[in-house]
């Protein structure tokens, strides 16, 4: 069954039409049979292989043009640019990430995009590094740091500093809590580029690139896959088959060695961070060691280095045994060195299938960034208004392509290891018994990426659970179309995961006017209308309404009662009407307290002050939000402190009150009179108080100020929370378990509550028992015990609620449910449904 998560986050959700299990075992099946058919069909030898073969483009007039000094000034320039305003945004401009070219252009384009680039096409970093660019360009101008003598660089470092720094680089990506702070990045860029710079001075450019600048050694790993061979100083332009790069030298160095296991393991932990196994073994971990917000960070940072040294040792553990079945023809060393880089096309492969979805769908930020990189309301380029189709790439495809992407590394990494092994060892049946074990850690690494991907679209229930998980979403039930936010039937034959029932109870808005089914919906339409596509857009709106359209599946209204929760007061009747909406979503039926969250059926405003709103941004007299305020030159929406656009708002408030109107999306649930008394009370209500803030509660607007606004506070009868419905959140209350005894099968509690007594506007907490609370003040408390029962291991067995029976005790009901051995309860009373600073009682008995 499937089930959306916040994993890079998928658009919709994907039912696999198999089994996970299968498609692991299909995967491993695959790398697998390409061993068998690699070690019968390639027979070694260098010659053979075909991937030696080079295509010399420096002997013809555009590999020539490819290798003038005057083409590569251009995107030197370009990246250079780039780079200044990247940093400049960060430092200066809105520190709001998506309204800041800096996390887009760092994470997205830089890391995901230049990586692929890189594989795909060849080493354009080695181009355009903006650091090495700036450090060319004050080395060939001060004669001083030209003429400086170097350190001589230690070869027994090799290329650790690169190591280092890119388990830092990596920590900053997946740990550090803010990695997409504008600021930050700019801080951070400026570091990096003081350290390069002082690393270049010390032992010479070249040497720093190739041993200690982390980028230089990341995509230049990536490049070896490339089809392209390009070096400007060596003059070598060349054209070569794919992955032909990891096979042109000799074993690389242990550092390097390191290297290539730590690009594979971090964007490995990248997808493990993500699975529901991890979080609950990092959540064991912080509340074993003490909990807060540093030992969480702690705990990701061990897992982080863990995962590096766990892959490692694997590797080398799994080169000694090669080399022992080798006859010790070649040391574990030279094996693992000889073998490191054949493992680069897995990370591209697992590059591909957990980064892809975030280059297409976060890249388009690209688009509304470049007009405005700083976030200051810019158009520059005229492309600031972009929107970004969250649904560029569905989750099939997405899941296709991580199969595919990790499939094919997997498949070219067992085929460019045989070629290594046989040029290792010459004699074919001790070669192909030396591949065995590599074969096997493939099939372990396959396996393991299928699974670790797959976690933001399977979820693993038991067979009966599963079973339980489709929620038939009716044929009637409606859903707002794009663009336009009309509802329309969704159709027969769907299914989804989650099935809410909102009981909601109705009342009067402040203009007078009785809320209706009208208003609870159309606060749907209006999340679909504006985020596009269509003429109504706002990229705020968008953004915000975002987790709501991806898990909605549906709505229906299932009915209204207008008697059970009506009431009298002296000769007033207050009529609540009750409505009853069926909410359909994918999600997975794990916590619907908190999923009830994600697309509940109320808005704070009535219908027909969306629907102003509306016009007036159509109009363009405003805009919702204040980025598009500024990139249209209006103003922010605002209905009351501007007089100007008061003034239009009234016109078309009584415009509409002549002519009945109302969107063309409610005309099958308003008639044009129902519209009509809608308008005409928001024009009593503008002219009565001055601005067109309706909405509902006991908190009305009474006056403002360019930097403040005072409410008014009255009591509306109307309202369904009635007088003292918060007081449990603004004097919480707390409860103490005072005794527990063991009766056969039963556990019993007594306890202690606080109860509130007023005298003013003072009040004071007195602790009483339950025994002795009048009837009205039980029932006002409603106190609940909460209980846990774990087992001699520490293992939760039992848990449960209990309420005050006629004796006033909290009994627990143990008989028939415990196996023999010694148990703890943990007991904690909530009143009013507050659990702060709640006191836990611990109980030890035995079963029998």
């Amino acid at each position: 069954m499937a089930t959306p998560t916040a994993a890079h986050g998928f658009g919709q959700r994907y039912d696999l039409p198999l089994p996970l299990s299968l498609y692991l075992f299909g995967a491993a099946a695959a790398v697998v049979v390409s061993f068998i058919i690699v070690g019968l069909f390639v027979h070694g030898g260098q010659s053979r292989s075909g991937l030696d073969r080079r295509f010399d483009l420096a002997r013809y007039a555009l590999g020539r043009l490819i290798l003038h000094p005057a083409i590569g000034m251009a995107p030197k320039l370009v990246a250079l640019v780039i780079f200044a305003v990247t940093v400049a945004a960060g430092f200066v401009g809105n520190q709001d990430p998506y309204r800041n070219l800096a996390p887009t252009m760092v994470w997205v384009i830089f890391w995901v995009g230049l990586a692929y680039v890189s594989a795909f096409t060849g080493d354009i970093w080695a181009l355009v590094n903006p650091w090495r660019t700036i450090f060319a360009v004050v080395e060939h101008t001060s004669k001083r740091l030209a003429n400086r003598p170097r350190l001589q660089y230690p070869e027994e470092a090799g290329i650790w500093p690169a190591c280092l720094l890119l388990l830092v680089f990596s920590w900053i990506e997946l740990v550090y809590p803010s990695p997409a702070v504008p600021r930050h990045i700019a801080w951070l860029a400026a570091a990096y580029g003081l350290l390069t710079w002082t690393g270049m001075a010390l032992f010479g450019s070249e040497t720093w690139l190739q041993r200690g600048e982390v980028f230089t050694l990341v995509f230049g790993t990536f490049a070896r896959f490339a089809p392209t061979e390009i070096s400007r100083c060596k003059g070598v332009c060349a054209l070569r088959p794919f992955g032909a790069g990891m096979l042109a030298h000799g074993p690389v160095s242990p550092s390097m060695t390191a290297f290539v296991l730590l690009l594979l393991s971090t964007v490995l932990y990248d997808g493990v961070l993500g699975t529901p196994q991890w979080a609950a073994a990092e959540g064991a971990a912080v509340d074993l060691l003490g909990g807060g917000e540093g030992i969480a960070l702690a705990v990701r940072s061990v897992g982080l280095v863990g995962l590096w040294l766990f892959f490692l040792t694997g590797f080398v553990g799994v080169a000694a045994v090669m080399s022992r079945l080798a006859d010790g023809i070649s040391s574990a060393r030279e094996m693992a060195g000889h073998l490191a880089l054949t493992l680069v096309p897995i990370v591209i492969g697992y590059h591909l299938a957990h980064y892809l979805l975030l280059l297409l769908v976060q890249g388009q930020y690209l688009m509304p960034l470049i007009s405005d990189p700083f976030g200051f309301g810019w158009n520059l380029f005229g492309t600031a208004g972009y929107r970004v189709d969250i649904a560029i790439v569905g989750a099939r495809c997405a899941w296709y392509t991580a199969v595919t992407a990790i499939l094919l590394g997997h498949i070219f990494a067992v085929g460019l290891a045989h070629l290594d092994v046989m040029r290792m060892l010459p004699e074919r049946r001790t070669a192909l018994r030396a591949e065995a074990p590599l074969t096997a850690l493939m099939v372990v690494y396959t396996c393991l990426s299928l699974s670790i991907i797959a976690e933001p679209i399977v979820e693993r229930r038991a067979a009966n659970e599963a079973a339980s998980a489709a929620v038939v979403v009716p044929a009637d039930a409606l859903i707002p179309e794009p663009g336009t936010g009309s509802l329309a039937a969704v159709g027969p034959g769907k299914q989804t995961r989650l099935k809410l029932t909102y009981r909601l109870l109705g009342g009067a808005f402040h203009d007078g006017t009785k809320m209706s089914a009208a208003d609870l919906l159309y606060a749907y339409m209006f999340a679909w209308r504006w985020s596009g596509p269509g003429e109504a857009y706002d990229p705020a709106v968008a953004a915000a309404t975002a987790p709501l359209r991806r898990a909605l599946r549906g709505l229906r209204l299932a009915g209204t009662d207008t008697t059970a929760k009506s009431f009298r007061v002296g000769d007033f009747k207050v009529t609540r009407e009750l409505f009853i909406l069926d909410v359909y979503l994918a999600l997975p039926p794990d916590d619907p307290e908190q999923q009830a969250a994600v697309a509940p059926p109320w808005s704070t405003v009535p219908w027909h002050v969306l629907a102003l709103m509306e016009e007036a941004v159509l109009r363009d007299w405003a805009a919702f939000s204040e980025a598009e305020a500024q990139r249209r030159h209006v103003e922010w929406l605002d209905l009351g402190r501007s007089p100007a656009l008061n003034a239009k708002l009234l016109g078309l408030v009584e415009e509409f009150a002549a002519s009945g109107w109302r969107p063309a999306a409610l005309h099958d649930l308003l008639s044009p009179e129902e519209a009509r008394a809608r308008w005409t009370a928001l024009a009593a209500f503008f002219k009565e108080h001055g601005h067109f803030l309706v909405t509902n509660g006991p908190y009305r607007l009474e006056s403002w100020s360019p930097d403040s606004a005072l409410l008014a506070a009255f009591r509306d009868l109307g309202y369904p929370l009635g007088v003292g419905s918060f007081d449990a959140y603004a004097i919480p209350r707390r409860g103490w378990v005072t005794g527990v005894a063991r009766d056969d099968d039963r556990l019993d509690l007594t306890a202690d509550i606080e109860t509130v007594t007023r005298f003013g506007r003072d009040y004071r907490l007195e602790r009483q028992p339950v025994q002795s609370l009048a009837p009205d003040e039980l029932r006002r408390a409603a106190p609940e015990c909460r209980y846990v029962i774990f087992d001699g291991a520490g293992q939760a067995v039992l848990a449960g609620t209990a309420r005050p029976a006629e004796d006033r005790r909290f009994t627990i009901d143990i008989g028939g449910k415990l196996p023999e051995g010694r148990y703890t309860l943990a007991a904690e009373i909530a009143v009013a449904a507050n659990v702060m600073n709640a006191e836990i009682r611990r109980y030890e008995f035995a079963v029998p």
